[in-house]
């Protein structure tokens, strides 16, 4: 199984055409903030020119996405936000929105709620043999939630969650500047930074191993 996943598409999914393997792979994940304080037409017209690349998108907002977005992803039947699919031995899983911000962006979360979602979406996926949380804020103090003055920004509810669990590896975003990798628990934890600027994650699982790597297009 082939996964591709990024995040922090703001309206511009065109560098998704230079992801060499995305028309074969399985299925693509959204990682949220598909818009710019955008509507539903936005985040809807950022999944069709996605979909014309590969049919199976998955997608959840970031704090840059307000609900009415969250609301449509359910009705299109791709929302992994509190929610888990199951592709053979494989559970994929999601959290979108942020921690509260200084910006007042759309969708931020006090971290009890965002346990309550990431809770509720591990329970649809918890007796697979590989777990991946696609998780747009990253987890607290590692490498992937550092801003440019070097403070860590991250969500203390995701550090717990990876530190409790069996999860093998979570792609998350949020922060554009922290892109790379850093382990939390059993954990993978991989941040790829923007689209536009060329960065996905890449996830295989092949039966008997999954490898997940940062990569740029």
């Amino acid at each position: 199984m082939l996964i591709i996943a990024f995040g922090d598409v703001h309206m511009r999914p065109e560098r998704a055409k230079g992801i060499p393997e995305i028309r074969r792979a399985d299925c693509i994940v959204v990682n949220g903030d598909l818009t710019i304080r955008g509507s539903r037409s936005d985040a809807l017209s950022v999944v069709d020119a996605l979909s014309e690349l590969n049919g199976n998108v998955y997608a959840h907002i970031g704090n840059m996405d307000g609900a009415e977005v969250d609301v449509m992803f359910t009705e299109m039947g791709i929302n992994l936000n509190g929610r888990g699919v199951l592709a053979g031995e494989v559970g994929l899983f999601g959290l979108g929105g942020s921690p509260p911000t200084p910006f007042n962006t759309p969708s931020e979360f006090s971290e009890p709620e965002l346990e309550a979602t990431l809770r509720r979406a591990y329970e649809d996926v918890k007796e697979a043999r590989i777990k991946i949380l696609f998780s747009h804020p990253p987890p607290i103090d590692t490498a992937v939630d550092r801003v440019r003055s070097g403070q860590h920004v991250g969500s203390s509810s995701i550090r717990r969650f990876l530190e409790e669990t069996d999860c093998s590896a979570c792609v998350c975003g949020h922060i554009h500047e922290a892109v790379g990798t850093d382990r939390v628990g059993s954990a993978l934890v991989i941040n790829p930074g923007m689209l536009p600027q060329g960065g996905y994650a890449r996830l295989e699982w092949d039966g008997e191993r999954l490898t997940a790597t940062l990569e740029q297009c």
